[in-house]
Parts: C-alpha cells; structure tokens; sequence
C-alpha cells in the first residue's frame, strides 16, 4: 500500500484521469478533490479537519432575511467573489474583508459574500456587498430533502456517481489501503446538488452584473466552482487572488499540468515570489505574483500600536495540528511559569470546538485568543517569537520581525523547508527543546523584508485594468 502523500495522490490522478471524469457533465472529483484526499488521510495516518457547530435559531433567521432580498441589477466592472471571514479595523471598528475591500473600492464593483461560520460580520462599511445566504439555503434543503425521501434525481446522481467513478473509487482501496466508496459516493452526490443549485444562482448573478472579471478569493469554495465554470461558458476572463501562503502539500494548489479543468480560475494571483516554486496549478492557469496590500497597509500601523515585547510568544494554532499544538503550548507554559507571557491564537474555524478539544489548555496562564475583535498583527507586532507548524501566518509573523520556532507535526518539515533549509529555522518536537533555543539564544529571525512582494495595490490594481 502507498502512503497518501501528496506525490503519490498526483500520481494516482494522473494513473486513472480523475480530473477528466464526468458524472451527469459535472467534474465532480475535481470539486471534492480536497475531500477526497482528506478522506484517504483521515482513514490512514488519522488526518481530519474540525467540525462547525450547528446553526442556532438565530442564524437561521438572519441566513432567511438575507436569503430573501432581491438579486443585485447594477452591472459592473468587476465580480469579486469571497466568503464572510472578517476583521475587526483597530482604527474604524468596522469588520472588513481583508483582500478584497480596499481593492473593490477602486473600481465600479460588487462583492457578493457567502457566510463564513454561518454569519456575516457587520458593520462592514461597504455598500458594494450582496449576501448570497440564498444558495445556502437552497442547497442544504435540496439535499436534506433528496437522503430523506431518496428522490428520483438522488438515484439518477447516485448511478452516475458509481458509474462513472466506482472503479476509481475500488482503486483507492488497492492503492492507500481503506475502503471509502460509500463515504464518498454520497460524498459526491451531495457535492453535485451544491454544484449545480448554485451554478443557476451564480448565472443569475452574471445575469444582472455583467461583469468584464470575475476575482474570487478561494477558487475551491463551491461559488467560485461556478463563477469559473459561467466564465469560461460565457467569455468572461476569472482570476483567484490568494488568500494565504500555499504549502507543497496543500492539494487545492498542487495539480498535474495536464488537469486543464473549467471549473478552476484562468489566473493564480500570489503574495511572494517565494510561492512561485510552490503552488503547482494546471498549465493553463496563468500564475502572477502581486504582494498584500493589507500587510503593507497595517503592518506600520500595528508595529505603532502595540510595541514588541521582549518576552510575549504567540502560538499559531491550524484547525487540523491545533490538538498537538495546544498541548505542546499548555507543557510551556507549566514549564515556563511567568517568564514569558503566551499567546495562543486559534483560527477561526477552532472557535467553536477547541473548549471541548483542547481542554488542559484552559486552565493555564495561556491567553487564548477566540474571537476575531483583533486581528493577528495584533499579536504579531507584539510577539517576540512564535511558534507553528503549516501556516500562512508563519510568513507573515517573519514580516512582523518576530524570531520563528516550527514544530514537527505532521507534514511540517516537508511543508516549510523553505525555511528549514533556507535559513535555519528550528523544527521541534517538544517544550524542553523550545526552553533550550529560548534560554540559549538559538531563535532564528528572517529578514522580514524579503517575504511579501512590494507594491501590491497597483499591481493587482493594473492586472485588473487589463481586462476593463
């Protein structure tokens, strides 16, 4: 049996043509990709992402107000495409989406937002945005509705699904060991409702704006699926602006060459040129690299704000390591007492399941960091040192001039090699050896100069105006 590693999931692709697949026209395995590789990992060396909460009335009522509200007519320039993660302005105290509101205001735009942990933060200070709770709501009652009574357009999916990938599905088995059909036969039936309830809302959408570009910030989010797809239908040139640093073994950004698919954007807009040996998308995606304007923009203004401080280390917790990471953090600070001043920043998506899955971090002097009323910069301008494994806001704490210590969980080593052997970062497996760089002078500090592309604005400002 193979492992599940990223070479050898390519390589399985590229065997059996997965990504030239169709089931009923949709390339469904190129929409559940991600899961599919989650999935084998989860049944073999124990891989698996977080579970959300379920939606509380509450939500349900403000999802169904927006789900309401009348489609946008306006026609524009440009289509920005994102989810509902924002944060907090520390100068304004609106919650602004941080790729792409300052960009959309310099053009005749329109955001459409889908919810991000069920819920769209406001105020926004915007008056370009359009809620898209609607897709939501039609596809989750869709689905509720086909497992209930197994509809006729249910077993129509099903047949297609195990037509047209069951011997995939078998080869899995032979190659990585677990046998996963059922889970992802219902897998992807439900990701072909998704797909195809909200490519006819996203071609509504298009309908109305008319928009010469569509920009998304997730290209693997279910909406931007179908803004790909629509644009490639209808001539209308579509481009991903990244929203954080890939990794070597990040699936969503690494493909065969030849998985020329049109479900994906035409152009990959990266931060660093350091990202350009990394993300491996499909021949035709055109890769530009263009910086942050938002870590330009701030990162003055939180250095300002909140001075460094000698003896403040930041954990950066991952929704997938957060369970090591946190332990390894509660060993420090036992270990530590009041010398240092801990941080742990969880990701927002850890926000409603870390009490139950990190329980002996709560009782110790860990400030634990749940709510996005401070973005991280915060915690980065005022941090020494942090500590991490895979994560885009290890880049960025390198920016923030703070010393960096990664720890070998998981896939780190392979996934931040850049740093390991570029510039010898440390990798550690427990306290004692974090105590040990610390008390000895071994923290490694990057110059925090040669990350993040410069000139950021205009550069996405004038690959913009190429196509308005």
């Amino acid at each position: 049996m193979k492992t599940p590693s990223i070479e050898n999931f390519l390589e399985f692709e590229r065997k059996y043509k997965c990504n030239s697949i169709r089931a009923c026209g949709i390339p469904v395995w190129t929409l559940y990709r991600y899961e599919i590789h989650n999935t084998i990992k989860k049944h073999t060396v124990g891989r698996e992402e977080g579970t959300q909460t379920p939606f509380s009335k509450k939500e349900l009522i403000s999802m169904a107000l927006n789900a309401i509200k009348p489609l946008p007519r306006k026609k524009v320039d440009v289509l920005f495409v994102a989810d509902g993660r924002r944060n907090k302005n520390i100068e304004t105290g609106v919650y602004e989406n941080i790729f792409f509101d300052e960009v959309s205001k310099q053009f005749n735009s329109l955001l459409v937002e889908h919810p991000d942990n069920h819920t769209h933060l406001q105020p926004n200070g915007m008056d370009n945005v359009f809620f898209t709770d609607r897709v939501a709501f039609k596809t989750n009652i869709a689905v509720k509705l086909a497992n209930k009574f197994n509809t006729k357009k249910k077993r129509e999916y099903t047949k297609a699904v195990i037509e047209s990938y069951g011997s995939i599905f078998d080869a899995i088995k032979d190659t990585f060991g677990p046998d996963v059909k059922d889970e992802l036969i219902e897998g992807f039936v439900e990701r072909m409702y998704y797909y195809e309830i909200t490519k006819a809302f996203c071609s509504k959408i298009l309908d109305r704006v008319q928009p010469k570009l569509i920009m998304e910030l997730c290209y693997y989010s279910m909406e931007s699926f179908a803004y790909s797809a629509l644009g490639k239908e209808r001539g209308i040139p579509t481009a991903e602006y990244a929203h954080g640093f890939a990794f070597p073994t990040l699936t969503p950004m690494q493909f065969n060459p030849e998985d020329n698919v049109e479900v994906l954007p035409e152009h990959e807009l990266i931060y660093s040129r350091t990202q350009e040996q990394i993300v491996h998308l499909p021949s035709d995606v055109k890769m530009h690299t263009v910086g942050f304007p938002f870590f330009e923009r701030e990162r003055e203004k939180y250095k300002s704000k909140y001075p460094k401080e000698k003896n403040t280390i930041c954990f950066i917790s991952t929704e997938r390591e957060g369970i090591y990471i946190s332990k390894i953090a509660a060993d420090l600070a036992d270990k530590l007492g009041n010398k240092y001043r801990i941080i742990y920043k969880l990701h927002p998506k850890e926000f409603g399941f870390y009490k139950e899955r990190y329980p002996w971090l709560l009782d110790k002097k860990v400030d634990i960091i749940d709510t996005l009323d401070n973005h991280i910069f915060r915690y980065l301008a005022e941090s020494n040192v942090t500590i991490s494994t895979v994560s885009a806001s290890v880049w960025e704490s390198i920016g923030f001039s703070c010393g960096t210590i990664l720890l070998d969980i998981g896939e780190t080593g392979r996934n931040m090699e850049y740093l390991i052997n570029g510039y010898g970062v440390p990798i550690v497996e427990n306290a004692e050896q974090i105590i040990d760089i610390l008390d000895n002078d071994k923290v490694v500090y990057v110059d925090p100069e040669s990350i993040f592309e410069p000139d950021s604005m205009e550069n996405i400002c004038n690959f913009i105006k190429e196509f308005i």
